[in-house]
């Protein structure tokens, strides 16, 4: 049986991660794994076997984008994931303005590159956008950099599904999760948070279900039942 050819953007830690192992496991995709952290790449690759091929490359570096997007060519994917994202926590004012413009880059404007790139593929592959049920539609304190991110995500998702309704992009917006990306001393772990594992699950099987084409998925900010750290 052909494996499905998966591009994972920002694989290496959080949702990403869970989501190559899942991939993995499932004995039915290869996957190209792409983040700027090497060494995590590397233990990849080491860890899921050979059917997972790691590209080091920091998707905020948005002006450098043309070698990603000569490799996407080589590896002409039928699924692209951008799960990529982030930002500093702080009052806006007295953070560095270069350190929102990082978020603002790998946040969106590294998904907003992979979706024009995808739209002039002879085929288009599915694109999947990783968004936020917490803060694309409402203010996130001190989050300012990573929600006005996740604010223009969704609109761009929202604009291309109304340009392009025949193109398979999706948006998917998940709460809090249980990852190292989540603060240890956040206030949020002192109630039920998402299980990842659980979450890559649901992720795939939604991914793969065609009737749900250009669909908007979202989580609550918290999981009603059963996910618990």
């Amino acid at each position: 049986m052909e494996r499905k050819r998966v591009a994972l953007l920002g694989s290496s830690r959080g949702l990403g991660s869970c989501l190559a192992k899942t991939l993995s496991a499932s004995n039915g995709f290869q996957i190209l794994g792409v983040a700027r952290k090497k060494g995590l790449l590397e233990n990849q690759e080491v860890e899921l076997g050979p059917w997972f091929e790691a590209f080091p490359f920091d998707l905020s570096r948005v002006d450098e984008f043309e070698a990603l997007e000569s490799k996407l060519a080589e590896f002409a994917p039928q699924h692209i994931l951008y799960v990529a994202g982030g930002g500093p926590y702080g009052p806006y004012d007295q953070v560095k303005f270069s350190a929102h413009q990082w978020a603002w880059r790998v946040s969106f404007e590294g998904a907003a590159r992979v979706c024009h790139w995808s739209l002039k593929q002879p085929h288009l592959p599915q694109v999947v956008l990783v968004g936020s049920a917490i803060c694309e539609d409402l203010g996130d304190l001190h989050g300012a950099s990573y929600s006005a991110a996740k604010h223009a995500l969704k609109g761009l998702y929202l604009s291309l599904r109304v340009e392009k309704p025949t193109w398979d992009l999706r948006l998917f917006s998940p709460g809090y999760l249980d990852t190292e990306l989540l603060p240890k001393g956040a206030s949020v772990r002192y109630k039920k948070v998402w299980d990842p594992e659980e979450v890559s699950v649901r992720f795939i099987d939604w991914m793969l279900d065609e009737e749900l084409l250009g669909d908007h998925h979202s989580d609550s900010a918290y999981p009603p039942n059963g996910s618990v750290i």
